[in-house]
């Protein structure tokens, strides 16, 4: 367990929209001073606001995770301004819609220079605080890091990158005795904005896969992981049943894929594949936390609050323990003690 998130210093990346600024107020609401960072400088400031509405102090620093030096300078000032980080949410993603065939060199290199490289940066530049503070780095990934779909070719390979780095990563600090947890937590579909920016060249309006979430419950279990790291979170039944069924049959998933991959991944309403997107730059404007999928997205996950309770149960059950084991060793002492005092005497 991390010290209570009342105390602590947030950074998140992707903070100006989606499940990023999901997290960022969550944060801010239970008290953390929080630094956002992201593209859309205009979004930000919004965020800004909106944590300190709610009594917690914020820092806004536009950058692009996907340039190093631009990721070094956000936590510099993180520092500057709060004198430590102690969590470090890495969230910014962006996505082309499109067969792999299809991609160009430039789409696919970009998608992996934010998605792997944006969150290895951070990773880098975080880790000497996060040693300092015994703090938590989380990895936002997704429930496609184990399981690719038509479509997401760039997106899936960036994901399962980040898994297994970060899976490297924790064995590495843990052997170098350092105290930093790393978590990793793969959502399901969630209804950001994202669908409405992302590049897509298949003439249709994206869409997440059913069923959709809403970003509250799942930026809840990515918050739980500041003060309570788990080391793999899947958030959402959705994300939980990919893994398994993954695990089980991958050939069963390659046969429904064939069959649902691309409907599933669409709204059916037709759209320009020359519509504006924010692959290589932001779009103006605010686009918030909530994505066009309202009426469609559930607004709670039993199955991530199962899982979240279960491991504070068992986090409580192993600090009880503890504490049982301390005690006796101590009653152990002392009787010994007083046998050792009535022997000489």
């Amino acid at each position: 367990m991390k010290k209570p998130l009342s105390d602590q210093v947030v950074v998140v990346t992707g903070a100006s929209s989606g499940l990023g600024r999901a997290v960022a107020r969550l944060a801010g609401a239970r008290g953390a001073r929080v630094v956002v960072t992201g593209r859309w400088a205009e979004a930000l400031d919004t965020c800004v606001r909106e944590i300190e509405a709610g009594g917690s102090e914020a820092l806004a620093i536009p950058a692009d995770c996907a340039v190093q030096d631009e990721v070094e300078q956000v936590v510099e000032q993180a520092v500057d301004r709060f004198g430590r980080i102690d969590s470090f949410v890495a969230n910014a993603i962006v996505t082309v819609y499109a067969e792999t065939y299809r991609y160009e060199a430039d789409e696919l290199r970009r998608i992996m220079d934010v998605n792997f490289f944006g969150q290895v940066y951070g990773y880098w530049a975080a880790l000497p605080h996060l040693r300092e503070s015994r703090g938590t780095f989380v990895s936002v990934n997704s429930a496609l890091a184990y399981r690719g779909i038509p479509l997401q070719g760039g997106y899936c390979a960036s994901k399962a990158a980040l898994r297994t780095f970060f899976e490297s990563a924790r064995v590495e600090v843990q052997k170098a005795g350092w105290d930093v947890a790393i978590s990793v937590v793969p959502p399901g579909a969630i209804n950001t904005p994202q669908f409405d920016h992302d590049r897509q060249k298949i003439g249709k309006q994206p869409q997440p896969v059913p069923p959709i979430y809403q970003p509250e419950p799942f930026a809840a279990g990515v918050v739980h992981c500041c003060e309570h790291p788990v080391r793999e979170l899947p958030l959402g039944w959705g994300a939980q049943k990919l893994l398994w069924g993954q695990k089980l049959s991958p050939r069963a998933g390659d046969l429904m894929l064939r069959r649902m991959g691309w409907s599933a991944q669409h709204t059916g309403e037709d759209k320009p594949v020359d519509s504006p997107d924010n692959l290589f730059d932001p779009l103006p404007g605010d686009p918030g936390a909530h994505g066009r999928f309202d009426d469609r997205s559930r607004r709670s996950t039993a199955w991530t609050s199962l899982r979240l309770r279960r491991w504070l149960v068992v986090g409580a059950a192993v600090a009880g323990s503890a504490e049982l084991l301390a005690r006796e060793a101590a009653w152990r002492r002392s009787s010994a003690r007083l046998i050792a005092v009535f022997v000489r005497g």
